[in-house]
């Protein structure tokens, strides 16, 4: 259990470094209080994506919506179906996406784990997902994503949460740039508009099942 847990440590620290050298983020556009910034991956299509927004919340009442695995087909993004493996930790949970792509494009699935912490003087809770694309078998019927990272960064403010969001991810395969881009622009800004519908939810504002400080 120890070199196992010394090994994600290792992966998250090396991931965190890696998405934070870069910080030229382009402006662009406002969509409902949803601010949107990309940047550009390598000589690609790929782009970064920086989402800033503000949560009519709580802090405790976002991290149960992002740590109820089996409803993130709600919510995020093309995803028909997700489960949790296992449970690392009190707020570390490794799970499986899958993700319905555009005829013809090949289905994707992704194995990822979240792990989420807090600051106890600042309040400041980060939330962050590292694939780990070995997590699970291949499976024929879909093209195993290998490269994603996603950070939620999320801080008490006058009258809710300020939310920043950091996403980068390569379908894998051979997609157009169209469809590459689609899950770039539409699919982080879906998503935010979805957990912000979610977060309403009684099941979430009624629980603090994960000993967050509000």
């Amino acid at each position: 259990m120890k070199s196992t847990l010394g090994i994600l440590s290792f992966i998250l620290t090396t991931t965190i470094f890696s998405y934070s050298q870069s910080n030229d983020w382009k402006f662009v556009k406002k969509i409902d209080g949803i601010s949107i910034y990309h940047r550009k991956v390598g000589n690609g299509n790929l782009k970064d994506v920086k989402i800033e927004t503000t949560f009519d919340s709580n802090l405790s009442t976002i991290v149960e919506a992002l740590l109820d695995v089996p409803s993130f087909n709600k919510w995020i993004y093309k995803v028909e179906y997700s489960k949790t493996l296992r449970i690392i930790g009190p707020n570390q949970v490794e799970y499986h996406n899958r993700i319905n792509m555009p005829w013809p494009a090949v289905d994707r699935d992704i194995v990822a784990i979240n792990k989420i912490s807090q600051n106890a003087v600042t309040k400041e809770v980060i939330s962050e997902d590292v694939c780990n694309w070995k997590g699970l078998p291949l499976d024929k019927n879909f093209v195993r994503i290998k490269d994603f990272y996603a950070k939620w960064t999320l801080n008490v403010v006058n009258g809710g949460v300020k939310g920043t969001y950091i996403f980068h991810s390569d379908p894998g395969g051979d997609l157009p740039a169209a469809m590459v881009n689609l899950f770039i622009d539409e699919g982080p800004l879906n998503s935010i508009k979805g957990l912000k519908k979610m977060i309403a939810l009684d099941k979430y504002k009624t629980r603090n099942s994960h000993g967050i400080v509000n």
